[in-house]
């Protein structure tokens, strides 16, 4: 028997699955940014930064090719909005990794000693959220591909696990910004603007990573 993406051609899901790897390039990068931010070597976090700007204008063009070649007939095997909305949430993923990286970069603020931890946590675990999308990509086709046998599909799992891990990461989000505050008195302002907005920006990438697995969930229902 056929499998459903067998009976639709171009499918739009083999360049999906290249732009996730991409995004996910940009988050095994990104750890990687962090933790030479955090040591002061700031030659390699802005190489870094600006090699995950490069990544992510390549899974813009993936995106764009998607777009203007995505089927307008009824023959897809999802509903052809629902794909759309999934796939701007994942580009929106590796469009607030760069933002976040370039922002780091903009300005060299020297994270205040007792925020080092958290803030190192917070960049993993929000990497670690984005992780779980090429994984649940990856199960939807394969769910796609088995004709329909959802019952046996690990996508809702990962879906799940993309919620569970998000929530972490607001939690952490919350303690940073609230530390920020208890020590404001010794930023100055352009510090105080710049850590905020760096938190900010990377609790939104957990934001969007967990925003595909809501999309996803749609697409999967509907089958």
């Amino acid at each position: 028997m056929r499998s459903v993406l067998g009976m639709f051609a171009p499918s739009p899901f083999e360049p999906l699955e290249e732009h996730v790897k991409l995004v996910r390039q940009c988050s095994d990068l990104f750890r990687e940014m962090v933790v030479a931010y955090l040591n002061k070597d700031f030659e390699t976090s802005d190489r870094l930064a600006l090699r995950i700007s490069e990544l992510e204008h390549e899974a813009d063009k993936i995106k764009n090719h998607i777009r203007e070649h995505l089927p307008r007939s009824i023959f897809m095997p999802v509903d052809r909005g629902d794909f759309l909305n999934y796939l701007r949430e994942q580009d929106q993923v590796a469009d607030r990794l760069e933002e976040v990286a370039l922002t780091m970069s903009l300005r060299r603020t020297e994270i205040p000693e007792e925020l080092r931890d958290d803030f190192l946590d917070l960049a993993k675990k929000v990497c670690d959220v984005v992780d779980l999308v090429p994984l649940a990509v990856r199960s939807m086709i394969e769910l796609l591909e088995s004709t329909f046998r959802k019952k046996d599909s690990k996508v809702n799992l990962y879906i799940n696990l993309l919620n569970e891990k998000e929530q972490l990461t607001d939690d952490l989000d919350l303690k940073i910004r609230k530390h920020i505050f208890d020590i404001e008195d010794r930023l100055t302002h352009g510090e105080l603007f710049h850590l905020m907005r760096v938190v900010k920006l990377l609790a939104r990438v957990a934001d969007h990573a967990e925003n595909c697995g809501d999309r996803m969930r749609v697409m999967v229902a509907r089958l």
